[in-house]
C-alpha cells in the first residue's frame, strides 16, 4: 500500500518549453490495457466492462468485488483537484495497490494548472487520468466542472490541451450529449447560418464537439447518451445512436466507450452491437449488481445473491477501510453499498431499513446484515428469482427517488441528500470533505 505524497512543485513545471512532447495516441493502448491485466472472471475478454466513476461508491473495496464478478477495467471516484492538492486528509483516502489494475483516475476540476499537478500527483500510481465532464447535479455547476464544461468550450479544450501537453499517462474525457439551450430564440439565425436555438440539433452539437476533443488530443472518449437535464425520473433511454455515430467518425483513431441504459448483460451485448464501441461502463446496474458482467451469466436466473454480495463487500471493506485509503467516507461508504444491494428487502422491512441507515457503528451495520440473512432464511428467500430494485426505482413511477416509506433524514443517511457545499471548511466535519459532497451525484445510470 502506497500513500500519495505531495509533489513540490516549480513555476517551470507545467510551462517549461523543454517539456517533452505529448505522449502519441495509441488507437489500441485499452486493447493492450486488459491484455496486460486480464480478468479471467470477465464475460468478454475483447471488449473493456468497466465500473464507472461514482462519487463515494467506486471505492476500492467496491471495485475489487466488481473485478471478482467480471469488471476488467475501473475508475477511481470523482477526485476534487483543489482539495487533493490542499488538504493532507483527503489526499490520505488515495493510496495505490498493485492488485486493483488496470485503473483510471477520474479529477474535476476546470483551472488548468490545479487539474495538472492533481494529475501529477496521481499519474505514476495509475493507467489514466479522466476529466470528469459528465456530473449532472448543481454542485458541479457551482464548481464550474462536470456536464458543465461541455458548454465552455473554450474553458474545457484549454484544460485539455494543458493536460495533454504535460501528462506522461493517457487522457480521457466522460462526457455526456449537450443539451438545448435554456433560452430559446427561435426568430434569430447564427450568423454561420447555424439552426436557431429551438432547432438545436443535439447529435450534431454534441459530434462537433467530441471532434474538436479528439483533435486536441486525448486519448479515449467515455459517451453517455443522455444530456445533463436527464436524470432522476426524466432520465429516459440512452441515444446509442449519436455514440454509434462518434464511432464511426472517430473510432479508428481512439478508443471509445459506451454509457446508459445498461440494465443487464443482454443490455451489454446490444449496446455493443448499436455502437460497435471498444467497451461498456455501468454505474448503477453494477451498483446495485456487481455481477454484470460476470462470465457465469446471471441473467434470467441468479446464482449470486444480494445477501452474499453485501457480505463479501463488508469482508474486503474491513480488510480495506474506505476512509482509510479505499477512496470512500467510512461507515456511511458501507451504509450506502448495504443500501444499494439490499433495497428489495429495505422496501418490505421498515425497521431493518431504519436499522441499516441509522447505524453509526460497523458492529450495528454487521447486525443489520445478519438479520436481513435470518429474514431470507425464514422465508426459504430463492435467489433464482431475485432481479435489479433500486436501479429501476423511476421506472416504477418513484418520482421523487426516494425509497418508499423512507423519510428524507433516512435518505441522507444513506448518500441520498442534499451534498455539503463544495467550500465547506474541512475541519467542520471531515466525512464531509473525505466522501467529497455526500452523495449527490448518483452516477450516470
Amino acid at each position: 500500500m502506497t500513500e500519495i505524497k505531495e509533489v513540490e512543485h516549480t513555476p517551470n513545471d507545467t510551462t517549461s518549453s523543454d517539456a517533452p512532447p505529448p505522449i502519441p495516441v495509441d488507437r489500441f493502448w485499452i486493447q493492450k490495457l486488459l491484455q496486460k491485466h486480464p480478468n479471467p472472471n470477465a464475460r468478454r475478454m475483447d471488449k473493456a466492462l468497466v465500473v464507472a466513476p461514482m462519487v463515494d461508491q467506486s471505492d476500492l473495496p467496491f471495485r475489487l468485488l466488481c473485478r471478482k464478478y467480471g469488471s476488467n477495467l475501473c475508475f477511481t471516484p470523482m477526485i476534487h483537484s483543489r482539495l487533493l492538492l490542499e488538504t493532507e486528509a483527503y489526499r490520505k483516502k488515495f493510496f495505490t495497490t498493485d492488485f486493483d489494475r488496470p485503473i483510471i483516475a477520474q479529477l474535476c476540476g476546470s483551472e488548468p494548472d490545479t487539474v495538472l499537478k492533481a494529475a501529477k500527483l496521481l499519474e505514476p500510481y495509475v493507467d489514466g487520468i479522466d476529466i470528469n465532464c459528465g456530473c449532472p447535479q448543481g454542485i458541479a455547476r457551482r464548481g464550474n466542472y462536470g456536464a458543465y464544461l461541455l458548454e465552455q468550450e473554450d474553458t474545457l479544450l484549454t484544460l485539455v490541451k494543458h493536460l495533454v501537453k504535460h501528462l506522461k499517462v493517457p487522457l480521457s474525457v466522460k462526457v455526456r450529449l449537450l443539451p438545448k439551450p435554456s433560452i430559446p430564440t427561435s426568430t434569430t439565425v447564427a450568423a454561420d447560418g447555424a439552426a436557431p436555438e429551438d432547432e438545436f440539433d443535439i447529435p450534431k452539437a454534441s459530434l462537433s464537439l467530441y471532434s474538436k476533443l479528439v483533435d486536441a488530443g486525448i486519448h479515449l472518449l467515455t459517451i453517455h447518451g443522455r444530456t445533463r437535464k436527464q436524470k432522476g425520473p426524466e432520465t429516459g433511454q440512452t441515444d446509442w445512436k449519436t455514440i454509434r455515430k462518434a464511432v464511426d467518425l472517430f473510432g479508428d483513431r481512439i478508443p471509445i466507450f459506451a454509457n446508459g441504459s445498461i440494465q443487464e448483460f443482454d443490455d451489454v451485448d446490444e449496446c455493443l452491437n448499436v455502437t460497435n464501441a471498444d467497451g461498456v461502463m455501468s454505474s448503477e446496474s453494477v451498483l446495485e449488481y456487481p455481477p454484470l458482467f460476470y462470465k457465469i451469466p446471471q441473467t434470467p436466473v441468479r446464482t449470486v445473491g444480494r445477501v452474499q454480495l453485501a457480505e463479501e463487500y463488508m469482508e474486503l471493506a474491513k480488510q480495506h477501510p474506505p476512509n482509510e485509503g479505499g477512496q470512500g467516507s467510512g461507515l456511511k461508504c458501507m451504509r450506502v453499498h448495504l443500501h444499494r444491494f439490499l433495497h428489495a428487502d429495505l422496501q418490505g422491512d421498515i425497521e431493518l431499513r431504519k436499522l441499516l441507515v441509522q447505524t453509526k457503528t460497523l458492529e450495528a451495520l454487521e447486525v443489520a446484515l445478519a438479520n436481513c440473512k435470518k429474514w431470507h432464511g425464514n422465508t426459504n428467500h430463492d435467489v433464482a428469482s431475485e432481479s435489479l430494485s433500486w436501479y429501476v426505482r423511476h421506472q416504477a413511477g418513484d418520482d421523487d427517488g426516494d425509497d418508499k416509506g423512507e423519510t428524507k433524514e433516512e435518505a441522507t443517511n444513506v448518500g441520498e441528500g442534499a451534498p455539503a457545499d463544495e467550500e465547506t471548511d474541512v475541519d467542520q466535519g471531515m466525512e464531509n470533505a473525505a466522501c467529497l459532497f455526500g452523495g449527490e451525484e448518483k452516477g450516470d445510470y
